[in-house]
């Protein structure tokens, strides 16, 4: 088997991505990000050595030019992982004898506990969603509440389709990652905030005549489908109402929906399989203490401490 030139490796990103597309069934999110990082990773040792072939080398200077441009572990890490993917890729289909990043360790990555909004936050948040009286804005505050009703991420929220809705059951069917499909318990409160958004949906269709053409459940008055980065605005705006900056993204509430389950004593299998983990080692990072927990287990479980409380 003849090595593979670095200034050959470009022509190789394709047949990968689409063998993520049909064979791994990855999300169009999933292909573009390995697509960012093999492309910075070609671009990167096509400049440094364009006539050397494929080895560890590369891809460890590669690893040491990002963290010189202070990447973070966990951005390194994700690079490393879609090299090793795509090697080992390249491997199966016998275009180079050995991956060349399969032996490099992933950087250890600083455990950073993840920001939520607390109780009072979130009573504020729908304390004001509540006054809400545009039909735009009541769309955004459905949008806002759905999030932390279901753990939703931007991507499933997103893409979220009528088809998807049992209201009736209080029921929504969430297509996750890898193609895994989860179901998602939701209150009467959140069942009749989606009845009254689906009701100005279909005010906002009929007038423009597209009854039958739009499958997902948030849309703009034209009609058309809201993306990824109008939804993401409309979250950030209204968390920015009761949240400092840093605290106002998607990723907050379903940090926040966790959080709050775990904390009232929910079974941590539960919440994995209602935030669509893999691996219960996901979720476990909601396990994290926090200091009105950790008072609440102590109160009622020390012994000094309960013969204090009847006193």
């Amino acid at each position: 088997m003849s090595s593979l030139l670095i200034s050959d490796l470009a022509a190789k990103i394709s047949p990968f991505l689409d063998y993520l597309a049909s064979q791994r069934k990855a999300s169009p999110l999933t292909i573009a990000t390995y697509k960012q990082d093999l492309q910075q990773f070609v671009h990167f040792t096509e400049e440094a050595a364009p006539n050397a072939s494929v080895s560890r080398l590369q891809v460890r200077q590669f690893l040491a030019a990002l963290s010189s441009h202070n990447y973070q572990p966990a951005t390194m890490n994700r690079k490393l992982a879609s090299l090793r993917s795509f090697f080992k890729f390249l491997v199966a289909s016998e275009m180079i004898d050995h991956n060349p990043a399969a032996n490099i360790s992933f950087l250890k990555k600083a455990r950073t506990l993840p920001k939520i909004l607390s109780l009072t936050q979130i009573q504020q948040l729908q304390n004001y969603i509540e006054k809400l009286q545009q039909p735009a804005d009541i769309r955004d505050g459905v949008i806002v509440l759905l999030f932390y009703a279901t753990g939703m991420r931007l991507r499933e929220l997103t893409f979220l389709k009528i088809a998807d809705l049992n209201l009736h059951s209080q029921v929504i069917r969430v297509h996750g990652k890898g193609g895994r499909v989860r179901m998602a318990p939701i209150t009467k409160t959140i069942e009749k905030s989606l009845k009254r958004w689906l009701t100005i949906r279909a005010q906002w269709l009929g007038l423009l005549k597209r009854n039958h053409q739009v499958e997902t459940v948030f849309i703009d008055e034209q009609g058309k489908s809201l993306g990824l980065a109008k939804i993401s605005t409309i979250v950030n705006r209204l968390l920015s109402t009761v949240s400092e900056k840093g605290k106002t993204n998607p990723h907050i509430l379903r940090h926040s929906f966790a959080t709050h389950l775990i904390d009232s004593g929910a079974d941590l299998v539960a919440v994995k399989d209602l935030l669509g983990h893999r691996s219960l080692s996901t979720t476990q990072i909601y396990t994290h203490v926090t200091p009105g927990r950790l008072r609440g287990t102590y109160m009622q479980a020390h012994p000094r401490a309960k013969s204090r409380k009847e006193k």
